[in-house]
């Protein structure tokens, strides 16, 4: 859980950066919202997932890595970038009230807070907005990604692989989280 949240930390530092934020201004409520995700949503997912991966898919089976690597991409980008575009969302906008930045502290803000029922309502959209242009972007990359991680890494180090990667991979999510 402790890489997640560095991966998730690292991640969202280089997309404010790339946005134009300087370090003093880095919004720490979105550092911490983003790294927690990392650490203690999509890490204890995705050990769970790679166990029932290495469960289902037989070891006695001619390319492994491959069959692996499919039943992945096909099953879990879909589930947990959906999952994960709705989870900020909502804590994003649970937290809406109040900033955290290095050069200001904490302060109140002039956001309304929404009803459970608007955050949803925005939840649900920016998983319709965003899913597949986020996909498209996953299949770019994660397929070769998995195929080695699935081939040549042990089971017990495959989230740790696939962590030092996503740091490129939580750049994008901010990016697209936050656009």
């Amino acid at each position: 859980m402790a890489t997640g949240f560095v991966i998730g930390l690292f991640g969202d530092i280089i997309s404010q950066i790339t946005a134009g934020i300087q370090f003093s201004e880095l919004d720490i409520k979105r550092l911490l919202v983003f790294s927690s995700w990392g650490g203690f949503g999509f890490t204890p997912i995705a050990y769970k997932w790679y166990n029932i991966i290495e469960a289902t898919i037989p070891a006695t089976i001619a390319m492994r890595g491959v069959w692996k690597m499919a039943m992945d991409q096909i099953l879990f980008p879909p589930v947990i970038t959906a999952f994960t575009f709705f989870m900020l969302t909502m804590i994003e906008g649970v937290l809406s009230g109040f900033s955290l930045t290095l050069n200001k502290g904490l302060q109140q803000t002039a956001v309304v807070q929404q009803s459970l029922s608007q955050l949803v309502d925005k939840a649900v959209a920016k998983v319709k907005h965003d899913l597949v242009p986020t996909l498209i972007t996953n299949y770019k990359v994660w397929p070769a990604v998995q195929i080695l991680n699935f081939s040549i890494v042990p089971v017990k180090l495959q989230v740790l692989f696939v962590n030092c990667v996503a740091v490129w991979w939580n750049f994008v999510l901010s990016m697209t989280q936050h656009s």
